[in-house]
């Protein structure tokens, strides 16, 4: 793929300055002359991530995310790099070379996709209202007690049980192979074509929040397996990124949103005034979700079923959105199996009079230990404690901490002191596990253990060292890259012993003959956004160092010594190959 210009990257980046991109997705503060949030990337308590305006760049200690304005967007919506580029450039007004990419190169443009998926959308619609095909549709969503109104508020439709979608899309110009790439069709296993995914189903689709369809999920009548079919991961879509009907609850959740388990429950709630309902896509709640809803609103109550398994979805759901500074409320529904059943038996006011009893966290965890184990008994209450202290012991506030303890005091008719005595102790404990962790996690980061990005650093941990800060000078400091280019520095790729180091050199110092200039934005799509982030920090760790003319030189130096000497241990070991092989040939 050619690379964009830096010329056209740098009027980009001029004209979107990173702190305003960023104060999109979350809360920035200023922190002396940087700024500071959450991580988008990763749940934290303890703000970690940091964007640096005056390199306009950003990077997390907490994850290691990192990057410029354009890596930002590429992480956070899930975009290629040619696309993040051509994002940003046109909120601003900047002409973006085209790139057709690589001869051979099979791609589906992402605005294609999204306007496959509205015409896929349409087609179905049209075969719900067809007086004959749609029938069976109609009477079933009837059944469910939804109105006309919503059924066209969420874009319902019926997948007719024939290949009638892909020849209507065939029509329109639709390829097979985009429409396997946006899965509405899929090539089976054991004849190799292509085939409708979606047959005989009621048809859900799923809409982000700037309005486009991404994807569907389809719902079978008749009670056959599976229930629900819902898109796979696409280039424009990630189950684990999206929430269904939060186009419509965005609007209507700043103080509280419902989270529910399937489409009918959301639609149901939608129908019945409670605008602020939102679910998972058949899948368990997972970080990036969790992150979602902590940009829209401040509480989250749970709508899971009672059962074993709506426990545990309970109990990770607490967890991740716990995570990310939530409050979160349980709401356990009396004589019905979820929200649908129930407003369908017992009407809006009801519910809207459950909600107001939901359980907070604590209280539901109580519930949830105290059911495990037979409190009656010496035996069962000093484990069910045991199992309350080790949970408080992971309460991040401390006032959160003494509220809950004295609930369990009450509870449990324990003394306060007893328990907090015993929180304390685990406290204690999990502090000095966590130091000894955090050290050999130090340790094995400096050998190079488990290093992800450059697999060779464990091997050649000195060669790596040296790269990283001659990298970390080249990158921050562009003016050494031109002296290596115009030969007064001496130094090759061949001059980088580990294969990531070699990469990025070469990237660097092409991108600057290319273009007289260089931005960490330019070899965007040359690595993934793990190596970008590793670009960044190298630059990002020579802040507080010596950067001049005699540490570059010096740097340089380490680093072809260090070669030179790797080389000699090659050299010596293929000698002695060499020798050995002499030696058993005169032998034989």
């Amino acid at each position: 793929m050619a690379r964009i210009p830096v010329s056209v990257i740098e009027e980009i980046k001029e004209r979107c300055l990173i702190e305003d991109v960023v104060s999109r997705y979350v809360s920035l503060k200023r922190a002396g002359s940087n700024l500071t949030a959450s991580c988008p990337f990763h749940s934290e308590r303890t703000p970690s991530f940091v964007v640096f305006p005056a390199t306009q760049s950003f990077y997390c200690f907490g994850c290691g995310a990192g990057g410029d304005v354009i890596s930002f967007l590429m992480r956070i919506e899930n975009l290629e790099y040619p696309e993040a580029i051509r994002r940003l450039a046109e909120t601003v007004g900047v002409s973006v070379p085209e790139d057709d990419g690589a001869p051979g190169e099979r791609t589906v443009p992402r605005k294609r996709l999204f306007e496959m998926n509205t015409e896929a959308a349409r087609f179905y619609r049209g075969m719900l209202f067809d007086e004959r095909i749609g029938a069976e549709a109609r009477r079933y969503l009837s059944g469910r007690g939804l109105s006309q109104a919503v059924i066209k508020r969420f874009g319902l439709g019926f997948a007719p049980d024939d290949f009638s979608m892909s020849r209507h899309m065939r029509s329109l110009g639709y390829t097979e192979d985009e429409l396997v790439t946006g899965f509405l069709m899929k090539v089976s296993e054991r004849t190799g074509k292509p085939y409708d995914l979606f047959r005989g189903r009621v048809m859900f689709p799923i809409i982000d929040t700037s309005g486009r369809v991404i994807a569907f999920g389809g719902r079978v009548m008749n009670g056959t397996e599976p229930k629900y079919l819902n898109s796979s991961d696409t280039p424009v879509f990630k189950k684990s990124r999206n929430l269904f009907a939060l186009n419509y609850a965005k609007d209507n959740c700043s103080e509280e949103m419902i989270l529910c388990e399937g489409y009918m429950d959301v639609i149901s709630l939608h129908a019945a005034g409670f605008g602020n309902a939102v679910a998972t896509l058949g899948t368990a709640l997972t970080p990036e979700q969790a992150r979602i809803l902590a940009k829209y609103t401040k509480r989250v109550i749970l709508t899971y079923d009672s059962d074993a398994a709506g426990q545990r979805a309970d109990e990770r759901a607490i967890g991740l959105l716990s995570e990310v500074g939530l409050d979160v409320r349980v709401l356990k529904l009396n004589g019905a199996k979820d929200p649908d059943e129930f407003i369908k038996k017992y009407g809006p006011d009801a519910f809207r009079e459950a909600l107001s009893g939901s359980s907070t966290t604590f209280r539901y965890k109580l519930g949830s230990i105290a059911g495990k184990h037979d409190i009656s008994t010496e035996e069962g209450k000093i484990r069910a404690l045991r199992e309350v202290s080790e949970y408080l012991a992971g309460t991040g506030s401390e006032v959160e901490r003494e509220i809950y303890i004295g609930q369990a005091s009450d509870f449990f008719g324990v003394s306060r002191e007893s328990i907090k005595n015993d929180v304390s102790l685990i406290i204690k404990k999990r502090r000095y596990a966590k130091k000894k962790t955090e050290a050999a996690d130090i340790a094995r980061e400096a050998a190079g253990f488990g290093d992800r990005v450059n697999r060779d650093k464990l091997t050649q941990l000195r060669t790596a060292s040296c790269e990283e800060s001659v990298l970390g000078m080249l990158i921050a400091y562009p003016e050494y890259i031109k002296e290596v280019v115009e030969g007064k520095t001496a130094l090759t790729a061949d001059d980088f012993g580990t294969e990531f180091g070699r990469r990025v050199f070469t990237a660097v110092t092409d991108v600057y003959r290319e273009n007289g200039a260089f931005d960490v934005g330019a070899v965007g799509g040359d690595f993934t956004p793990d190596e970008l982030s590793r670009i960044v920090k190298l630059a990002i760790g020579r802040e507080k160092l010596g950067n001049g003319r005699e540490v570059f030189d010096e740097n340089v130096r380490a680093l072809l010594a260090e070669r030179e000497r790797q080389r000699s241990k090659e050299d010596d070991a293929f000698s002695a190959i060499m020798r050995l092989r002499e030696k058993n040939n005169g032998n034989t």
